[in-house]
């Protein structure tokens, strides 16, 4: 890949994880099953396609994957759906 394609690479990987992100906390309060696995997915995703953004991306990672298991104990604690 050229420095052209790398930057906007870059770029979008960056966008994945922050909506990455956003999902997480959404998925703490509605259908963490759902959501949590999407946004663990975008995540991994965007870690894949970045090298300028490894931090932001192994943060989107584990912050994923937090809310995926903070999730599923909130849904059973109050006996919500999972999805």
């Amino acid at each position: 890949m050229s420095t052209v394609d790398r930057g906007h690479a870059d770029r979008v990987a960056g966008f994945l994880c922050a909506c990455s992100l956003a999902l997480s906390g959404i998925a703490l309060a509605r259908h963490p099953a759902l959501l949590s696995t999407t946004a663990v997915v975008v995540a991994v995703v965007a870690a894949r396609m970045t090298s300028a953004h490894r931090t932001l991306a192994a943060v989107s990672v584990g912050v994923a994957a937090t809310a995926f298991f903070l999730g599923m104990v909130i849904a059973v604690l109050t006996d919500n759906g999972l999805y």
